[in-house]
């Protein structure tokens, strides 16, 4: 038997598992999948924490593997398992992304630059996921945005859960490798099946404001006030503070004027660092210590979020947890 493989990559969210769920021979599946936690419980029941596998059968001597990738970045290490081991020789990549996150594009990059050396190297296929809630950004914003991160990718819109929307992107990368030339037929039965039925969602409630799909904001963070609220739920943080642009301060729970003060001073520089460096914007600060709080300061639009931590807390995860309060909250 001899098989092609495919990678998923994407954000937490994005339908890697539900894709490969629906393609794949249900006995061939491998699902990594925990009960998710924070922001992202609110969106999805269950995250994948290490990998997805799936196995589609085309013929007797044909099939491909398909490999997710977990979406958030403290699973870091299996990104760097499957994209130089296990998934290095995949035939192409399966670029998800989820068109009602807050800010997609930010996750088009930040994915684009994790993967970038396969990326480099391999036919890669975007799929936006999630338009029929919300299409906004476009396919043509997502082309040039493309275009701008020097990648040649053909994007399209699809829906994760239905193997008719997922077949065409899986030939479109293999179609040329194998002897099988049978897709029609497969999209056609898949089409038929779903006619009766769907693979079965958690429901999550129409009225929480979680939940609510917010207007695309472009590119440009914006940081609500209540975002303080919702960062104080996170587990070990011990203050929040926001600021302007100018380090001013906006509204704070952090009691000590020192390190409100420094917050302020971090967002009231940083333009100044970045025009000087010449490294780009800044997205976020994070000073450790061994004995004392962290503090890891998230810049944004015309605001900076100064977050207060016990140094238990993994900074990696409060940074994906902070990074989902903006996506989604």
């Amino acid at each position: 038997m001899h098989y092609h493989k495919l990678l998923f990559i994407g954000p937490v969210g994005a339908g890697k598992t539900s894709a490969i769920r629906a393609v794949c021979d249900g006995h061939h599946n491998l699902e990594t999948e925990a009960k998710a936690s924070d922001m992202t419980g609110l969106r999805k029941a269950t995250t994948t924490v290490a990998m997805d596998y799936g196995c589609l059968t085309l013929n007797d001597n044909e099939g491909v593997q398909l490999y997710g990738t977990p979406g958030q970045a403290r699973f870091k290490f299996m990104w760097e398992l499957l994209a130089n081991n296990l998934a290095a020789d995949c035939a192409g990549i399966i670029f998800l992304v989820d068109n009602t996150r807050n800010y997609p594009m930010r996750d088009l990059k930040y994915y684009s630059q994790e993967f970038a050396e396969l990326i480099a190297r391999k036919k890669v296929i975007l799929g936006v996921t999630r338009s029929d809630l919300r299409d906004d950004p476009s396919l043509l914003e997502y082309q040039k945005a493309l275009l701008e991160l020097g990648i040649e990718a053909s994007v399209r819109f699809i829906d994760a859960r239905k193997a008719s929307s997922v077949l065409p992107l899986v030939e479109e990368l293999v179609g040329d490798k194998v002897t099988f030339d049978g897709w029609s037929g497969l999209v056609s039965q898949a089409l038929d099946s779903e006619e009766e039925t769907l693979f079965e969602e958690v429901e999550l409630p129409q009225d929480d404001a979680h939940f609510a799909i917010q207007d695309y904001l472009g590119e440009e963070v914006v940081m609500k006030d209540s975002i303080i609220d919702d960062v104080m739920n996170l587990k070990g943080v011990r203050g929040a503070v926001l600021t302007d642009d100018m380090g001013e301060i906006i509204t704070s729970s952090i009691e000590s004027t020192d390190v409100n003060d420094f917050v302020g001073f971090v967002a009231g520089v940083v333009n100044v660092f970045e025009e000087a460096s010449g490294l780009g914007s800044v997205q976020n600060i994070c000073i450790k210590s061994s004995k004392e709080d962290n503090l890891s300061v998230f810049l944004g639009g015309e605001k900076a979020l100064g977050v207060q931590s016990s140094n238990r807390v993994s900074v990696r995860t409060l940074k994906q947890q902070v990074d989902d309060l903006l996506q989604w909250s």
